[in-house]
């Protein structure tokens, strides 16, 4: 029997061999315009219906041509077609080169030049016009159109996407409302590891990922089998740019300035690449760097057992960001049916932040007295966040195939600077204490469970409506914190490192040109990572007699930094209230001179060596090993159909710690599962501008790291217990697409589709209160596998210039788009709610104006609001809410070689909320980060 096998492995092995190199007809190059590739481009045999289309590098291959005089035409969106005429041989394979097509040529032969903008929209919608999934693109220059600084704030305008953010700039991505975890964002076709100080999921954090560095964006609401399916929402791929067809140097300079932090904004960017003579070497040198100061204003109201706010932290943020991106790519050809590339990747996120947070303890009142505790948080931290990655490659054309692969490692790194020294970096908090502060008594209520401040919406005092009863809490009004009366508490170290390596992801693709009519594509992939994960929360007291105030600190006191304009947009002054500070040499300075009087507190540090902290120190290995097959039919002209399956194989270790018995152990979870997901894709092209698409695809996403630990950690601070559950099963996914488009022939798009997702084994947080340790009105938090879920919805959009307009009308356009859905899911205890992170609509509108090199537009992006964590009650779930921005950008190409351009950020200066319960009555946070906006100059040589 197994020499049988042998033989027929090898049978089919030859066959395959020989039919790959069988003699054929073909004929193969690039279509570019001026500089530029021009993907999606179609080449078509005239008198036929064999087409084939361009890939991104603006390559293609025509094979299964006949013998004889051939004429084929390559056409594009928005450009002129071209037709040339060959004469085949036998086994002829003919590589043409370059083919240049030229924007805009009308019906009587007149060559108009658009601007750039159009050309950016010909090449994204080409590329999504070709593609048999539904997909959506953007290209690099269209994305410089707007003030959008990072990778994630690039895909924010595509319709079914939104972004978190963090401190005023897009962190995290999610597609169609679904959580950031459930969305594969990927570069260059791999998912890159992850590592961020609080979060401990597999979504990426592409704040550190200049978008200078992108040169097209795909956004997969579909999968095929070809692509990683470890992604429910769908994926966003980001392509970065590689060497251009001719030696080019570009450059932008601009600065800006931030109305919040009242300081400036700085940004600069460097390109340069070509190819030698001949063609068969390419470079690309690409450099940028991002600095600019923040500001953030913030209210966090902490509950604790019930509705009632036990503390009020006003938070004053202020910053130093620097964004550093580095691209490097080299590509060899040394055939014209071979090349070999090699690419570089580097970014970091540098975030010196000075933080004060000034704490009122209600649950501190003494009724007697009428007076509470105010706590002073002087807080320092470099938050530093780094990328590295190197890819080998290569891309081969056979006779009737072509093979694709590459070889890459990757290190995501998460850290602090050196604060308040290098042995000791962390998030570095040193707190004073006032006590007997008055506090107004009709403020607080005493409901069983101490002493709490209460919502409105509670039957308390505190209204976010109103300022003046939100923060009026303070007997006198003319109150301020004291540096004579505020007394040295304690002295924290927090800290995380988190580096998550991918040691090797080798990807191998196979695709056949079977027939005229049939591709057949098959390929393999495999992970190698590893995710090491540490933390501690050290205290320190005071060991030596009366601890210190403030006040004989003289030297290093300082007046809180915007301080009196705090929450300003809320026209509140209870900035009014802060007292002096300790500046940031004050902070260091308190360490270097107090170590001695100062003793770890192992009652209130989270440390292993304490038995705590356990859920936030781990590690992982883990395995992927992934194959799949597809075909590609074209039944008829205008019918195609794409079918295949992906396999997945994930291996799990979890390296933990647990404490049994008061004894600290280490503890071990596998977990193994394969991943079986079929696809299917049909496109219908009614006609050469009307698409019908449908999918029938199953994917799925792998527990958060965070999820799946063995341990758990009790914060003190906040009375809360986050732990993880190992036993947690994968969420999979059943998903239907339909989808419809038709395309203007002056470059525009109009769409519409609606879709669904049945959805197993879906994982939220779950959350209740108890009892830890002797403890009562603990909030626990752990994730759980909860029952069934489903979500659809719908969603719309068109970009149009009205042109069609007369007179000065026509230089404008639009491009509009919406996403409505719905969704549930049934917790364990049988209470139904809508998936976490499903938001119910998604906007997003845009108006533009383009004349000559003139060009100005405005984007206006709503995500409306969603739950985190649900409790049992809705009053006791957490909201992230509803959250608006208008963003404009303008810009004047004075000559060819140089253009200026102006933006703005955040014009609405919206507040992004969290809040407990369906309304924003009840606030758990509010953060609001300011205007801001640059100006500039970009160099093209």
């Amino acid at each position: 029997m197994k020499t049988r096998f042998k033989k027929l492995l090898l049978f089919v092995l030859l066959n395959t061999v020989g039919f790959c190199f069988a003699q054929q007809q073909s004929i193969s190059g690039f279509i570019y315009d001026d500089n530029q590739a021009l993907p999606g481009a179609s080449v078509t045999l005239l008198g036929s219906n064999k087409v084939t289309t361009t890939e991104v590098d603006g390559s293609f291959k025509l094979n299964g041509l006949p013998i004889g005089e051939v004429t084929l035409k390559f056409s594009y969106l928005g450009y002129g077609s071209y037709e040339q005429t060959f004469d085949l041989k036998s086994g002829s394979a003919i590589n043409i080169g370059i083919i240049r097509l030229e924007s805009g040529v009308n019906e009587i032969e007149k060559v108009v030049v658009y601007s750039s903008q159009k050309n950016s929209e010909s090449r994204a919608l080409s590329m999504q016009r070709k593609a048999v999934n539904i997909m959506n693109v953007i290209a690099a220059d269209g994305i410089g159109k707007l003030p959008d600084r990072n990778a994630a704030e690039t895909v924010q305008r595509i319709q079914g996407v939104s972004i978190e953010r963090d401190q005023g700039e897009g962190r995290f991505v999610s597609l169609r409302g679904l959580p950031p975890f459930w969305a594969s964002t990927t570069i260059n076709g791999n998912r890159i590891p992850t590592a961020e100080e609080e979060t401990t999921s597999r979504a990426t954090a592409f704040d550190f990922f200049p978008s200078e560095l992108i040169s097209y964006v795909q956004v997969n609401k579909a999968f095929t089998p070809d692509i990683e399916a470890d992604g429910i929402g769908g994926s966003v791929n980001f392509i970065t740019q590689t060497a251009p067809l001719k030696n080019s140097f570009n450059a932008t300079i601009g600065g800006g300035y931030n109305d919040k932090s009242g300081k400036g904004i700085y940004n600069t960017s460097l390109t340069y690449g070509g190819r030698t003579k001949d063609k068969k070497f390419g470079y690309l040198f690409n450099l940028t760097k991002f600095n600019r100061n923040w500001s953030t204003d913030n209210f966090e109201a902490r509950r604790n057992g019930d509705q009632g706010v036990f503390r009020m932290e006003l938070r004053d943020y202020n910053g130093i960001r620097k964004t550093t991106g580095v691209n490097v790519a080299f590509e060899h050809n040394p055939t014209s049916k071979d090349k070999i590339y090699l690419k570089a990747l580097y970014g970091s996120l540098n975030d010196d932040e000075t933080h004060y947070k000034h704490r009122v303890r209600f649950d501190k009142f003494n009724s007697t007295t009428n007076a509470a505790r105010v706590e002073l948080q002087n807080i320092h931290n470099v938050l530093i966040t780094e990328l590295k990655s190197v890819t080998l490659g290569g891309k081969h054309e056979l006779s009737k195939s072509k093979i694709d692969w590459d070889l890459s490692v990757y290190e995501n790194e998460f850290k602090y600077g050196n604060i308040p020294d290098k042995e000791n970096k962390s998030y570095y908090v040193i707190k004073f204490t006032q006590n007997n502060v008055g506090i107004d008594p009709s403020y607080i209520q005493n409901n069983g469970v101490g002493p709490r401040a209460y919502w409105a919406a509670d039957g308390g005092k505190l209204d976010y409506k109103n300022p003046d009863a939100l923060f009026g809490f303070y007997s006198d009004p003319n109150f301020k914190m004291d540096a004579t009366k505020m007394r040295f508490a304690d002295l924290e170290f927090y800290k995380v490192s988190v580096i998550e390596r991918d040691n090797i992801v080798a990807a191998f693709n196979h695709e056949i040109n079977a027939s005229e009519k049939f591709t057949l594509k098959y390929g393999l992939k495999f992970r190698d990572k590893e995710r090491i994960a540490r933390f501690s929360d050290l205290f320190y007291t005071w060991n030596n007699g009366t601890a210190p105030l403030l006040s004989d600190y003289s030297n290093y006191i300082t007046t809180q930094p915007n301080g009196t304009d705090y929450l300003n947009e809320m026209n509140t002054s209870i900035g009014n209230s802060f007292g002096p500070v300790l500046s940031t040499d004050g902070m260091n300075a308190f360490w270097n001179q107090n170590q001695s009087n100062l003793s770890v507190s192992a009652a209130d540090s989270e440390a292993l060596e304490f038995n705590k902290g356990l859920g936030r120190n781990f590690d992982v290995h883990e395995t992927h090993a992934d194959a799949y097959t597809m075909g590609t039919y074209k039944i008829t002209d205008k019918l195609t159909v794409l079918g295949g399956v992906r396999l997945s194989n994930t291996n799990t270790v979890v390296d933990g710690y647990n404490v049994v018995d008061n004894k600290l152990i280490e503890v071990q979870n596998e977990k193994k599962y394969l991943a079986i997901l079929p696809m299917l894709h049909v496109k219908y092209e009614v006609n050469n501008d009307v698409n019908v698409r449908f999918a029938a695809t199953r994917t799925f996403s792998r527990p958060n790291f965070g999820d799946i630990t063995p341990g758990g950690t009790f914060i003190e601070a906040d009375n809360e217990f986050k732990g993880g559950n190992p036993n947690l099963n994968p969420t999979y996914s059943l998903n239907f697409d339909l989808m419809g488009e038709y395309y203007f022939s002056n470059v525009g798009v109009v769409n519409a589709g609606v879709f669904y997702k049945s959805i197993t084994d879906p994982i939220f947080q779950d959350s209740f209160i108890g009892n830890y340790n002797g403890l009562t009105g603990v909030q626990f938090t752990a994730p759980n596998n909860a029952g069934n879920a489903w979500l659809g919805g719908f969603e719309a959009g068109i970009m149009r210039r009205f042109d069609f307009l007369p007179g000065f009308l026509k230089y404008f356009g639009t491009q509009l788009n919406a996403t409505l859905m719905t969704s549930e899911m049934e917790k364990p205890s049988g209470r139904k709610v809508a998936l976490p992170y499903q938001a119910k609509q998604l906007y997003n509108a845009q108006l533009f104006f383009e004349k000559g090199g003139f060009n100005i537009r405005a984007a206006y992006n709503f995500k409306g609001k969603y739950a985190i964590e649900y409790a049992e009650e809705d009053i006791n779930d957490l909201y992230y809410g509803k959250y608006s921005t208008l963003d404009a950008g303008l810009s004047y190409r004075v000559t060819k070689y140089l253009t200026l351009f102006s933006d703005v950020n955040n014009i609405l200066n919206k507040p992004l909320i969290y809040h407990f319960g369906n309304s924003e009555d009840r606030p758990e946070q509010v953060e609001y980060y300011g205007i801001r906006g640059s100006f500039g100059a970009k160099f093209n040589f």
